[in-house]
């Protein structure tokens, strides 16, 4: 996959986490939602962009059974960081695209 492929989808990932935002999403939901959006992405690596967001402070994602034991799927939410890098408030950064507001 293209760099600039991978940077897309992780703009439209902050895109629509913004969209739900303060809800958290399943990664079952996040994968339909690129899909639609025209960005298909296997699970593994939809998990592989998340990590990166994760890293990179932009998303949190919380595995099965940290707060609450009986939960058994991932959620992965937008952190405050990530909607001001989504709004256009913060430096651009290379991994990440996001398309610009008008």
């Amino acid at each position: 996959m293209a760099i600039r492929q991978k940077e897309l989808i992780r703009g439209k990932i902050l895109y629509y986490l913004a969209l739900v935002y303060p809800q958290a999403v399943t990664l079952p939901l996040l994968q339909s939602e690129l899909d639609l959006f025209g960005y298909p992405v296997p699970m593994e690596e939809l998990r592989f962009h998340l990590a990166y967001l994760d890293e990179k402070g932009l998303v949190t994602v919380e595995e099965p059974g940290t707060f609450q034991p009986r939960r058994k799927v991932a959620l992965v939410k937008i952190t405050a960081r990530g909607i001001d890098y989504q709004d256009g408030r913060l430096p651009a950064d290379e991994g990440v695209y996001v398309e610009p507001r008008q």
